[in-house]
């Protein structure tokens, strides 16, 4: 599947996250098993033997896509899962799936963990169970030489600013729109694209100033082609948590997984995998921690 000041657009956010961002940090408590012990219980919970199934839905780069050859799965997603089956002794078999069908088939014992950008949402603990893995939020956008013109959600007043349909940037733009007419301005032209996709090429083209995504997406197409694209308000909307999926009846496998992603943390191959996608800095957890989001 997500400011003026931070604190303006944040009761509009928690209000629509759990039906519109893709995928909310903090926790109480990390895992407590070692990995070697985990191991065990992950071989024992996995339906197929020495098989991790994990349900995907692609593409949403960076964190789960096709790679050039068009069969090979790849992003933070697709390496963090394969890398903590790894850890648990077992080998990752994925499904790209429909993304609505994802939790019904995790639930059906079809799966056995989802990575897909979840965002760890109240509404969906009701389901799932979440082993946070990164930080997400929203962020814009801009042509690189345009960076420094938007140092602040007031800069979006009189902009064009690229959305895409039904996600959660609608109503953060809406909510600048609204604070850029209260404080005598020109109101944000809010520019609805079926994807992100299209939404970007039109930042590229021009048709638009800036494009607000989630920030995972920001932040790698600013990692990965610096001459092109720069990451602007990266604090326009809350933060929230990303997440692995596992059936909530299932909580061995959680901590298990969240043992196996604290290992990975540890030795860096975690933030190596992460940086591979352009995603650094504030956006990396320091330890797992399960249905951690607090907001």
């Amino acid at each position: 599947m997500t400011s003026i000041s931070l604190r303006c657009v944040a009761a509009v956010l928690v209000a629509t996250s759990a039906t519109l961002l893709t995928a909310c940090g903090y926790q109480e408590g990390g895992a407590s098993t070692s990995p070697t012990s985990a191991n065990g219980t992950a071989s024992s919970l996995a339906k197929q033997a020495g098989v991790l199934r994990v349900g995907t839905n692609a593409p949403f780069v960076p964190m789960e896509f096709y790679a050039p050859d068009g069969a090979t799965l790849a992003g933070i997603d697709i390496d963090l899962a394969t890398a903590v089956a790894e850890r648990l002794g077992l080998k990752a078999s994925f499904s790209n799936a429909s993304w609505d069908g994802l939790i019904p088939a995790l639930k059906a014992g079809r799966h056995d963990m989802l990575a897909s950008s979840f965002g760890d949402f109240p509404e969906r603990r009701k389901q799932v169970t979440f082993v946070d893995m990164l930080k997400g939020g929203i962020a814009g956008i801009a042509r690189a030489a345009d960076e420094s013109r938007y140092p602040q959600p007031s800069a979006l007043c009189g902009r064009k600013v690229g959305v895409a349909n039904g996600s959660a940037t609608v109503a953060v733009v809406d909510t600048v729109s609204a604070r850029c007419l209260e404080d005598g301005g020109k109101a944000v032209s809010a520019q609805v694209f079926p994807t992100d996709r299209e939404a970007v090429v039109a930042v590229r083209s021009g048709r638009v100033d800036v494009v607000l995504v989630d920030r995972v997406v920001a932040q790698h197409l600013a990692g990965t082609q610096p001459q092109r694209y720069a990451e602007v308000l990266g604090t326009i909307a809350p933060d929230f948590l990303y997440g692995f999926a596992v059936d909530e009846n299932n909580p061995a496998l959680a901590q298990a997984v969240a043992t196996a992603l604290d290992s990975l943390i540890a030795d860096g191959t975690y933030a190596e995998i992460c940086a591979k996608y352009g995603i650094t800095g504030g956006s990396l957890v320091t330890r797992a921690t399960i249905n951690g989001d607090t907001q």
